[in-house]
């Protein structure tokens, strides 16, 4: 499908699953970054900006001016309501739980907090509004597992979630995403001055090459030629060693049938290679 194509069929999806579901409200996390930008876009262009609320969440101090200034600039220009909640005396209760142990992934942990509060709050505002959630997980870090569990993959429906970051970028430009967005670096902006192209090893444009190699194409690592050797093999390490992240809490069935005579079955995800 080209851009456009891709753009009506998101559309069609959203409304679909609202009306199915019986919502017409959204929720969504707005950080100043491309994925959040694209989502809030579409979910704007889908059921109309009255029906959207977008929640800036800045940690004070981790969260550049320029992420909360691209924020607020958006939400101006799609006309939505908005909100600014500092995250910062939330996660204070964990970094001063985690001061009286001694464990050595302590900063690793906090930042896994500060996602989960991040969704924690967009929830609460769910219930506010009798809305639904909308997630900002691309197809690229749902493969990589570069998200948080119950964080910011816990959504209720991801709408660029089958979308490489490389398509995401071409459909922020289709979409008129203002420049400054679409330049900036991918960042989860949980610690200061990390992006994603330092924690992932290279730039989605690359990363993106490798996936669809091995996930669309079926290719075993050592077919994949062309890249560095120990990036391929560390991408595919992160597709294996983050299925648990792709798959909801596990089961355990007891029975043939549950839920009032209704099959159960876990969700298939198949499509990435664990």
């Amino acid at each position: 499908m080209n851009t456009k194509e891709i753009y009506h069929a998101l559309l069609l999806g959203i409304r679909d699953y609202f009306k199915k579901n019986n919502f017409k409200k959204a929720v969504i996390g707005l950080s100043g970054g491309l994925d959040s930008s694209v989502a809030t876009s579409l979910v704007v262009k889908a059921l109309g900006k009255q029906n959207v609320t977008a929640i800036l969440m800045p940690d004070i101090g981790t969260t550049s001016k320029e992420s909360m200034k691209n924020a607020k600039m958006l939400a101006k220009k799609l006309g939505i309501k908005h909100h600014s909640v500092e995250i910062n005396n939330f996660v204070r209760f964990f970094e001063n739980l985690s001061k009286k142990m001694h464990y050595k992934n302590r900063a690793y942990s906090i930042s896994n907090a500060k996602a989960r509060t991040r969704m924690m709050i967009l929830y609460y505002f769910a219930n506010l509004e009798n809305a639904l959630v909308i997630g900002t997980s691309d197809k690229s870090e749902i493969a990589l597992g570069y998200t948080t569990k119950y964080g910011d993959n816990a959504a209720d429906i991801l709408v660029i979630g089958d979308l490489w970051k490389t398509e995401v970028i071409e459909l922020g430009r289709f979409l008129g995403i203002p420049e400054p967005i679409l330049r900036k670096k991918p960042s989860a902006e949980l610690v200061k001055g990390l992006t994603a192209e330092k924690e992932l090893g290279a730039s989605y444009p690359i990363l993106d090459k490798i996936l669809k190699m091995y996930i669309e194409d079926g290719l075993s690592p050592d077919q994949i030629t062309g890249f560095d050797r120990k990036l391929v093999n560390k991408a595919v390490d992160r597709i294996r060693l983050n299925e648990h992240k792709r798959r909801s809490a596990m089961l355990i069935r007891v029975s043939e049938k549950s839920f009032h005579g209704m099959e159960w079955r876990m969700p298939i995800t198949n499509r990435f290679k664990g």
